[in-house]
Formats: C-alpha cells, structure tokens, sequence
C-alpha cells in the first residue's frame, strides 16, 4: 500500500470568519438568480461527497473512489490569487491518496478562507453594493470546488488520465480553473444579475496593457447622457477592479473617465462599474423649495448636477453652444422641466453677459432656482436655444423587429448656421445583457458612414445624441442598429 499525503494541518476559523459565512451564504442560499448550479460543493460542507467509478481494461488501476469534504478554515494571508487585488477568498483542495489492491482511494478534505478583514472593512460603497461584491466572493471560490467535483463526475479526459497515471505523478488539479477563464465569465454575468436586481447598471470595461502608458491609464467609458432613466438626479459609480491599483472614477464635463495602473503591465486589467441613480431629494425639501418658488415658475425641476454644467459655461470651459445643447437636451428629455414659454420663430444667437453671470450665481448658489430659469426662458424666447416637445411615439419614425427597434425624433430638422443641432436616436433591444452596448452605423447622404455605440440601460433602453452643424450634409441620413452583430432595426431623418 502508497500514501500520497495531503497538505498542511488544519486551522480553525475565526468566529468573526464562521459569522461572516454564514450570513453570505444564508444570502446566497435565498437567491433565485439563474447562475452555474454550485449544490455539489455546497453539499460538501455538511457530508461527504462520494463519487464511484471503474477504470477500462488494461488501466493501471481498476476504479476509483473519491470522497469530497470541505471545511471553513482560518484565512491564509500567504495564498492569493495574484491578481493585483486583495483577496477576498481562497478554495483549497487538499487530496491525499491511497492504492491498495490496484483500487485508488482519493480522500479530499478541502478548505474555504474568507479573508474578513478584508471583506468586512468599511467602504463608500452602497451596503447593498457591498453585499452584491462579497456574494460574489463566495461564489467565485464555490466554482473553484464545483468545477473539479464536475471533472471527477463526469469528464472523460480526466477520468481516463487518473486511472493510468502513477500516484507520484499526483492529481490533475488544473480542472480547479486557477486562471479563471471559466470562472471570470460565469462571475461576471453573476455580478451582472445581483446589481440588476437592486436596481443598478452593470458595466465592464477591459484595459489592454496596449491602451497603456507604461501600465498608466485614462479612459472615458461613457457620459451621464447615456443614462436618461438616472440623470435627473445624478448618478452614482462605484467601481472593483482586477489587476488595476489605485482606480479612480472622475467626471470631465459630462463624460465620465476611469484610471489607474495596471498590476502586471503584461495583462489586461478589468473594472466593473456599479451605476446607480441618485435618490431624489426628500419630498420635505421639495415642499419647502417649491413654497419659496415665484408663482409662475412652481413647476420647475432642475437636477443639482445642472450646477456643474452652468460653473463650466460660465468659467469658459464649455462653449455657448455646448451650453445651450446640454440645457435643450435636458428640456426635451424631461429631465429639467420649466414652465411653458413661447418660441420665437427667427433665430438669434448672441446671448446676453447678464445670463452668463446668473448661471454662475446660481452655480455658487448666490441666486435662485426661478432667477436661473429666467435665463433658459430667454434664450427660448428669443430664438436662442429651439426646444421640441418631449418625445413622444408620434414623432418618430422607424421600423423595428422582434429584437427590438431604433428610432428617431422628428423626421426633418434644419441645419443651423451658427451652432448645432442635436438629434436623439433612442431605442430598445429585448434580448440584452446589462451593460452592453447597442452599435448605430449612420450613413450620410454623400454615402459616408460611421458607427455610434450606446450603452443599454438595465431595462434595455438606449439614448444617443447626434449633432448636426453646418458642415452636416444635407438630405437623408440612414442608422441601422445591430446587438451583437444582429440588425434589431433601421430609422432615418433628413437634414435640410
């Protein structure tokens, strides 16, 4: 009879470590989120998982017996995954093996650590957030159980590779997914499903040591424009990142810009954004503003965020066009809702130094929200800024599939001389992943064309601004929109 011994002794865990487990796993035994079945190496944790079978003629062994148990052990601060980020958990497989009589006897008494300290320390980060995170945890480290008990059940290669190795040639651990190129996708979309499910935007971005100076890195992933169902309000981004430190989540007007440094400046860094929108303000506070409100501009709704935008035009960081774009943008969206004003029919475009010095009281917070409207209201008024109605189905003209659709609103608009014009192209995809994008190819009536890609909302929902100028052709302008290179519709408008 040959021993293979197993690995080092165990340690016990410590009750802040036993609490922790049993709170996550409580959680994650309530969810009902389709994900890989993982009930194997759950079952572990409370019997032995024994799993019988016989080798073919002429094996070096005739069967084998395997027996799986899994343990929570105290968290080994020396063992990480080496990916450039603390680890929040490890899953150890420690096997021994016994030959008697030509049958082989696999006896794993594996382990789980939690690293507490870690998952447990105060963060910024929302609590239902954070309990998304450390969900995930857990279930990153029960695939790496899950995948070897599904190798031992059932996998042909490494059946056949256990019955004809020699026992010092040890076990086929690979099976395990050490490099996570299983597990990263199936935690992904399992990240993608928790945030879903609290009401938030799930996004990946990949950083290619390509896109990188010397490891460093800075890289606009989206604008505040790409999410019309949060943007009355704001949003909030959180981020958890691989193999990138020192990641930060910056705004530049309204783009929005992550960086930071790859770990291994050889491989590709990932970041997971969480994007939430802001809660709306108390509806005590909303009574209070709207009782020291003028008469006749009760009906005003302008979002915080408006602030920033108004400080930048204001200091000369935007342009006036950029200014009034953002504002109609804002208005024909319902976002900023202000009292119904009459339009004039000519155009103008200079507008007046006292506008620019309200928005930057209203910025600094030295006048009121009915003194800034009082601006918007003029530049309506006086041909300034033209503001359509909000978007309704009349107004728009597409053809869709049962994949979704695209469409547009309005079908003709003028090309202006002096500034732009922002055309909205909307849409739905049915099928959908959260956080993917919608890509719009928009050909030109000189049958130049270029591509436009939209973010999905977590409903489905996509909203991408498209500005004409001068310099705009004019005649009919065709979008087709594809999901993962699938047509889901076609709309077009035309510029005059």
């Amino acid at each position: 009879m040959s021993v293979l011994p197993a690995f080092g002794a165990y340690a016990e865990p410590t009750t802040q470590e036993q609490n922790l487990y049993n709170d996550l796993r409580a959680e994650f035994e309530k969810l009902t989120l389709p994900k890989k079945d993982v009930s194997d190496v759950l079952r572990s944790f409370s019997e032995p998982l024994v799993i019988s079978f016989p080798c073919d003629a002429g094996s070096l062994y005739s069967s084998i017996n395997a027996t799986v148990q899994t343990k929570l052990a105290k968290f080994d601060s020396t063992l990480s995954h080496n990916e450039g980020t603390t680890t929040g958990g490890i899953y150890v497989w420690k096997c021994s093996i016994m030959i008697s009589g030509g049958k082989m006897t696999i006896n794993c008494n594996n382990e789980l650590m939690l690293n507490s300290d870690a998952l447990l320390k105060s963060s910024e980060k929302d609590p239902s957030v954070k309990q998304a995170e450390d969900l995930v945890v857990l279930y990153h480290e029960f695939l790496h159980g899950q995948l070897m008990i599904d190798a031992i059940k059932s996998n042909d290669s490494w059946r056949y590779n256990t019955c004809n190795n020699p026992i010092n040639e040890d076990l086929d651990y690979s099976y395990t997914d050490a490099d996570h190129a299983i597990i990263n996708p199936l935690q992904t979309e399992f990240a993608s499903k928790l945030i879903k499910n609290i009401g938030g935007t799930f996004q990946m971005e990949e950083i290619a040591p390509s896109e990188t100076s010397s490891g460093s890195f800075s890289k606009m992933i989206g604008n505040l424009y790409d999410y019309p169902e949060y943007v009355k309000n704001g949003i909030s981004i959180s981020a958890r990142s691989y193999n990138i430190a020192d990641i930060k989540i910056t705004s530049q007007k309204n783009d929005i810009i992550i960086s930071g440094t790859l770990s291994d400046k050889t491989k590709t860094g990932i970041v997971w954004l969480y994007i939430f929108g802001k809660p709306a303000p108390e509806q005590e506070d909303k009574n209070e503003s709207v009782q020291t409100q003028a008469p006749d501009v009760q009906q005003t709704v302008i979002p915080t965020w408006i602030r920033s935008n108004a400080k930048w035009w204001a200091d000369g960081t935007i342009s006036d066009a950029d200014f009034v774009l953002g504002i109609r943008f804002l208005i024909e969206n319902n976002i900023m809702i202000i009292p119904q004003t009459s339009q004039s029919a000519t155009k103008s475009t200079d507008i007046p130094y006292w506008i620019k010095n309200n928005a930057r009281w209203w910025a600094d917070g030295m006048i009121s929200d009915s003194d800034f409207v009082l601006g918007v209201q003029y530049l309506i008024k006086n041909g300034i800024m033209h503001v359509g109605h909000p978007q309704t189905k009349a107004q728009m003209t597409s053809s869709s599939s049962n994949l979704g659709y695209v469409n547009v609103m309005g079908e003709t608009f003028e090309k202006p001389q002096y500034q732009q014009t922002l055309v909205q192209i909307t849409g739905k995809v049915v099928d959908f992943k959260t956080g993917t994008y919608v890509i719009l190819t928009i050909t030109k009536p000189d049958l130049a064309s270029f591509e436009l890609k939209g973010m999905l909302t977590n409903k489905g929902d996509f909203t991408v601004p498209l500005t004409i100028d001068s310099n705009s052709p004019s005649g009919r302008y065709e979008i087709l929109a594809k999901y993962n290179n699938v047509e889901i519709g076609t709309t077009s408008f035309i510029v005059n």
